[in-house]
């Protein structure tokens, strides 16, 4: 029985298939369900999910403690019987010694099958934590949280919190591998970049088949699942460590180090002599002769894998320092040659993978000869493998035969799970939240942003609330007290769009947009070195909207608390031309501010303004916020209940 239960290898997986069963009966009537309820059974079928993985786990542990034990009487069995044969030479003893000796390997085979099986399991829980954290604000303290991405060419990712500590991407990215990583940051990084007029097709086009692609992996959790488990192992490398490691890989994939003919001749030869001598000698033909020439071969070749172990181990460090990694892309590799799907991008992705046969098999090879390079680092298995087979030499010759047949699909195969990964994130958000969308891109050479409760995605689902908005050009002057939700509201916007050109799902009951250019002005920040004042930062993230504008194509524009670095007359006088700037037909500007004056400007035929504003009320002397986008100029201010509330004014 138990047995039979850990030779079963191939069904590891059942599991998931009897949680994934579940979740389509739980799903069944989600439409009926209340918000709350909705956003709580998902959370509970996860929970569900985490407590089967734990009760199989808790079976393989005494399972586990099982098979040690009888190790431990078979071996001990094994090493009686053999003793006894030795000591009486009674033939009879060696059938129970080899028996034993036999159960004893196979159970050993069973105990590294259920380690597996164990390892897999934890690995699953790990992925079901996370999404588990998702549902709070336990994803915070998820260690990929894309810092490294943040630079000073896309300020509108710091704005955003598209990267960094509690970032949309600390929240959604699920790759285990630095290619799915990279390529999420790749897509998030440009939020209607790089396109022009002749180019926005494509582009609209390329981001359509992501959009495809990713939906149809949401309706794949199994998949998606397992492949985040295969991947998980790979996040225990750190990414700096992880990036080297490949970068010296590739470097020597490019790196012919065959040998000449006669090398090539020698290094079969001598290992079928020494080999020829030994049996020889063994089966007493010749010993007197056959046993010195065998000791003199072995010598030979140990001292030849002496003088060439410099060259070899310089050869085969770098498939050494892979062995870590090239088991988990195996599997990565098999699971996505296995799989099927309808939309092109994956259709097309899964065809790298077997365009040059498979590559998870020529991974499997690769694999066989890690296997073999990292044994020769225990010294009793070089001195024997050397000596008899000159098995450092045969390992340079089967990793350079593997790198003539697949190291220009190896790349190729790596960014192609890279893709799959990137896709499989952008899809977080459906199995997280209830309000979810994919969004419609517009064909329009023109501005359009049309959101239907739309929600910031890094808030908790429960405590956001939505906002309408239709636009197709002009300039919104938002206003509203403090704490009100105006920054919040054009992040809403902002972070969306992102997810959007990603490729991604959005936070909104619905959005349809056209492919804009998106520009902020948030958070502005001074630079003491260089001698640049708040004032004068944001001053140039404005400088560059207009520089924009000129290009003339669609735009959006975000601006919170526009000119807040400088005194009221300068910054209302300096905000009514900024304005004016951006007035364009084929832009839409987003403004925040404090500043009622602005307002006006709605009269401006010119300008094609409107304004919103978000107001508050009180309740038993507490301020009470709606966070709803109301049409008109706010008419409130709360400074001074805020000041009282601080204990600064009685």
């Amino acid at each position: 029985m138990v047995n039979g239960m850990i030779m079963d290898h191939t069904k590891e997986q059942g599991i998931l298939q009897f949680l994934f069963r579940a979740s389509k009966e739980v799903f069944m009537n989600i439409g009926e369900m209340t918000d709350e309820n909705h956003i709580q059974d998902k959370y509970t079928l996860y929970v569900r999910y985490y407590e089967s993985c734990q009760k199989e786990l808790d079976k393989l542990t005494q399972t586990s403690s099982q098979i040690s034990f009888l190790r431990i009487i078979t071996a001990a069995v094994a090493g009686l019987m053999f003793f006894l044969w030795y000591q009486q030479k009674n033939p009879a003893f060696l059938v129970p010694a080899f028996g034993s000796g036999f159960a004893f390997l196979m159970l050993v085979r069973c105990h590294g099958i259920l380690e597996q099986k164990q390892t897999y399991l934890k690995d699953l829980q790990s992925v079901l934590k996370d999404y588990m954290a998702r549902f709070g604000n336990g994803w915070k303290s998820f260690p990929m949280d894309g810092a490294r991405y943040l630079n000073d060419d896309i300020l509108e990712a710091r704005d955003l919190d598209l990267f960094g500590k509690g970032s949309l991407y600390q929240y959604i990215c699920t790759a285990g591998t630095i290619w799915g990583q990279d390529q999420l940051a790749f897509w998030m990084s440009l939020p209607g970049k790089g396109f022009t007029r002749e180019t926005t097709l494509q582009t609209v086009h390329e981001i359509r088949s992501r959009q495809q692609a990713a939906a149809e992996l949401t309706k794949k959790p199994e998949f998606c699942m397992e492949l985040e488990t295969a991947a998980r192992g790979l996040r225990n490398i750190e990414y700096d460590e992880c990036r080297k490691i490949m970068e010296h890989f590739f470097h020597a994939l490019e790196t012919k180090n065959s040998f000449p003919l006669a090398c090539r001749i020698l290094i079969r030869l001598f290992p079928l002599l020494t080999l020829t001598l030994l049996f020889s000698a063994l089966l007493g033909v010749h010993r007197h002769l056959t046993m010195p020439l065998f000791f003199l071969l072995a010598f030979a070749q140990l001292v030849s894998a002496g003088l060439g172990f410099y060259r070899n181990n310089k050869v085969l460090s770098p498939i050494y320092q892979m062995n870590r990694t090239i088991t988990p892309y195996r599997k990565l590799f098999h699971l996505l040659e296995q799989e099927s799907f309808d939309s092109p991008y994956l259709k097309d992705l899964q065809k790298t993978l077997l365009k040059s046969g498979s590559a998870s098999a020529a991974l499997k090879d690769l694999e066989k000869i890690t296997d073999s390079v990292c044994a020769r680092h225990n010294i009793y298995a070089f001195l024997l493998y050397n000596s008899l087979f000159l098995h450092d030499y045969h390992c340079v010759e089967w990793y350079e035969k593997w790198k003539d047949s697949y190291k220009y699909s190896l790349k190729a195969w790596l960014k192609a799970v890279g893709n799959v990964e990137a896709l499989i994130s952008l899809g977080v958000i459906c199995h997280t939240r209830k309000f979810h969308c994919l969004p419609v891109i517009a064909d329009s050479k023109h501005p359009l942003l049309a959101a239907s409760d739309i929600k910031h995605p890094l808030l908790k689902e429960s405590s956001a609330v939505g906002n309408n908005i239709d636009l197709t050009h002009g300039t919104c002057i938002i206003t509203g007290s403090n704490m009100s939700g105006k920054t919040t509201f054009i992040r809403s916007i902002g972070i969306n769009l992102a997810l959007a050109y990603a490729g991604g799902f959005c936070t909104a009951a619905s959005l349809r947009i056209s492919l804009m250019e998106l520009c902020t002005s948030i958070r502005t920040e001074d630079n003491v070195n260089e001698g640049i004042s708040t004032f004068y930062a944001e001053l140039l993230r404005i400088r560059r909207m207009i520089e924009v504008s000129k290009k003339q194509i669609p735009m959006i524009s975000l601006i919170d608390e526009i000119y807040k670095g400088t005194n009221a007359k300068d910054r209302i006088f300096a905000a009514k031309e900024t304005i004016r700037n951006l007035s364009k037909p084929y832009a839409v500007t987003l403004i925040t501010t404090h500043d009622f004056e602005l307002c006006d400007l709605e009269k401006d035929l010119d300008i094609h303004g409107k304004n919103y504003h978000f107001t508050e009320h009180y309740k038993e002397n507490k301020i009470l916020f709606d966070y709803k986008l109301k049409e008109g100029r706010c008419t409130t201010a709360n400074a001074r209940h805020l000041l009282r509330m601080a204990g600064i004014l009685k």
